[in-house]
């Protein structure tokens, strides 16, 4: 019996229930029993659903977190995005593909394009091209791009000029998701340095004239165009008359001031259509279009000529320059560049033997030519007879204080210099006769007249207490000259002096025509203590991989790049180059061309070990560089390690 009907029976009946009432009872007994399962069940149903809504609480709780911080990262990347987008150089535009309106664009494009974040809301993507149309010179290209995008997955790229200035690269490109993407990048920074490039390519440095380069494409340019229209040309080959004694005694930077002033006048005395340009150190030319008759040529080369007639001023003195132009008409003297550059070449020697300060027409015959070629030669053949060639002595000096003894300024050596003196005085260049002296098949007997004369130098100065090793220059015809090395190495010996008092100098171009042959004699030279200077560095095209594994003791910074030390940048960064790379290689270091005290500080400072140049002195005989030794209070002798160039590194 349930108890709480235990409970109400026993309240109300004191004695035993009546027999009668026990079904009823029972009855109401299980009802009561029933209640309670009933009540149990609910109440265990009641936390079941408490749990579950608890547990699906926190399920949703966690459920909206991440998408909270779903919706952050999305907001990040959108930032992160338009970040991106507008950090980039690159205008970027984003077209629908479905609706036609922009979808993302950033800073950079609405810059270029010259539009607003408000304008651009309101334009569609066909709005958006006319606008890009107006932007651009050759705006037809951009519908052809049009179509390129959509035709291949790869894309299109087009460059455009725009009508504010500049240009424009476009990259275009249909995806299938994004739909039409255009990149705008402003390339016009590049194209300015890429002309800046082509133009130092094509342009004399100095004068900013057309070099030879830009010259002979214009040469051909004239030559097909007077050939379509039956006209005439007239080629100008001018060389300066007295350039290089100028040049000598004043020095570079004077000579650089004079070739500018003679551009400008020049100039001057020609045509607007005519073109003017540099080939050589004092060498122009004249390229003349559309000639009526030879006189108009003969009246224009006079105009050229009265245009430096006048004085030039230079370092507070007037100077008088001159010039011999050898003319070449197309087509009678020539067809081709070539044929007219040689011979107008040819005429401008004839007006130069003529008197210079003239000009002369190329004529088909080579008679006069060959006939002044050939006087020159007779010239030189008895100049070496008559003892007429003499060395001259540059004094190389110290730039570093040294340990041992030696000071800044203190004597090194000397380079050999070939001079011609005719008996009237005057003095031929080298650069006048030793092209004719290696085709004439002399420059053998003048080598071997340089040794000997450096030798019994070397032998006088050794015999007067004075020990100092002399550098001779070495052709490339001479090079080519079977055992020409073992001749100067006998002819050393035989005038009793160390092999270390004479050392050669050779350049870069005259290594790269026989490498193996040059890496033998330069072996041979090491081995017979030779002291080895590689000139003219940086002048050339040697490679590196050479210079590492040839026997070279020095190299010779070419003069080139020690001329604007003091204004270039550039030449400061290339001379501090060089001599770095050559202290890691092992060489000794040595700037030529020195003229000013700014130039050589700057060589002190950036450790270069030698210097030659005006600056320090300049070429003399060999009885005036006796000076050389006086003015060095302490002088290396034969056991000294400050004797052998080079000894010092």
């Amino acid at each position: 019996m349930h108890r709480l009907l235990k409970r109400q029976l026993k309240r109300h009946f004191q004695e035993t229930v009546p027999e009668t009432f026990q079904p009823l009872l029972q009855a109401i007994s299980s009802a009561y029993e029933q209640a309670d399962l009933d009540r149990e069940m609910l109440e265990r149903s009641l936390a079941l659903t408490a749990e579950e809504l608890l547990e699906r609480n926190q399920r949703l709780s966690q459920n909206l977190q991440t998408q909270q911080q779903a919706q952050a990262d999305l907001k990040a990347s959108y930032e992160i995005l338009d970040a991106t987008l507008n950090a980039s150089k690159e205008g970027i535009l984003v077209v629908s593909a479905d609706t036609d309106r922009p979808i993302a664009v950033n800073k950079h494009y609405l810059l270029l394009m010259g539009l607003s974040e408000e304008r651009i809301n309101h334009m569609t993507g066909a709005d958006l091209f006319r606008n890009s149309f107006l932007q651009l010179f050759e705006g037809q290209q951009l519908y052809d791009q049009l179509k390129e995008m959509r035709n291949h997955e790869h894309g299109s790229h087009r460059i455009y000029p725009m009508r504010k200035g500049g240009w424009l690269e476009v990259y275009a490109v249909k995806h299938p998701v994004a739909g039409y993407i255009w990149m705008l990048r402003d390339i016009s920074e590049i194209r300015e340095k890429e002309e800046t490039i082509t133009y130092q390519a094509q342009h004399d440095s100095l004068t900013g004239l057309p070099n030879r380069v830009l010259l002979q494409d214009r040469l051909e340019l004239s030559i097909n165009r007077a050939q379509a229209q039956h006209s005439r040309i007239a080629l100008c080959y001018i060389d300066l008359d007295g350039f290089k004694t100028i040049n000598d005694s004043l020095g570079h930077a004077s000579g650089d001031k004079l070739l500018i002033e003679v551009a400008l006048r020049l100039k001057q005395g020609i045509k607007p259509q005519d073109t003017l340009a540099r080939v050589g150190g004092d060498e122009f030319v004249v390229i003349m279009d559309d000639i009526s008759s030879q006189d108009e040529v003969l009246q224009r080369a006079d105009n050229m000529l009265a245009t430096l007639m006048p004085p030039v001023e230079l370092d507070q003195r007037s100077f008088f320059i001159g010039a011999s132009i050898g003319i070449a008409m197309y087509p009678n003297d020539g067809e081709s560049t070539g044929l007219l550059m040689r011979n107008a070449d040819i005429a401008m020697y004839r007006a130069k033997a003529n008197g210079k300060n003239c000009f002369h027409f190329f004529t088909p015959s080579l008679e006069r030519i060959a006939q002044h070629r050939l006087q020159m030669e007779t010239e030189l053949r008895k100049a070496i007879e008559q003892d007429q060639l003499e060395l001259y002595y540059q004094p190389k000096v110290f730039l570093q204080s040294d340990p041992r003894g030696a000071r800044t300024g203190q004597l090194h050596s000397f380079e050999a210099l070939l001079r011609w003196q005719r008996p009237d005085g005057s003095f031929v260049s080298p650069e006048s006769f030793i092209h004719i002296a290696e085709e004439a098949g002399m420059i053998s007997q003048i080598g071997q007249m340089v040794v000997e004369k450096a030798c019994n130098q070397a032998r006088q100065w050794l015999n007067e207490g004075y020990e100092s090793n002399i550098s001779i220059n070495l052709s490339p015809r001479q090079f080519l000259i079977p055992g020409f090395h073992e001749d100067i190495v006998d002819t050393i010996r035989s005038y009793g002096i160390p092999s270390a008092m004479i050392s050669v100098e050779i350049t870069e171009s005259l290594l790269m025509q026989d490498l193996v042959s040059a890496r033998g004699v330069l072996e041979y030279f090491r081995a017979h203590d030779v002291f080895v200077y590689l000139d003219d560095f940086g002048s050339g095209f040697s490679s590196l991989n050479y210079l590492k594994t040839l026997p070279v003791d020095a190299i010779k910074i070419d003069r080139t790049f020690v001329r604007d030390l003091s204004t270039s940048r550039a030449d400061r960064a290339i001379a501090n180059t060089i001599i770095t790379l050559g202290k890691q290689l092992n060489k000794l270091i040595v700037a030529e061309g020195i003229e000013t005290v700014e130039q050589a500080n700057f060589l002190i400072d950036s450790g270069c070990d030698l210097a030659q140049g005006y600056f320090y002195g300049r070429p003399v005989n060999g009885e005036a560089a006796r000076h050389y030794f006086q003015l060095s209070p302490t002088l290396p002798t034969a056991t000294s390690p400050l004797a052998k160039p080079g000894a010092s590194e």
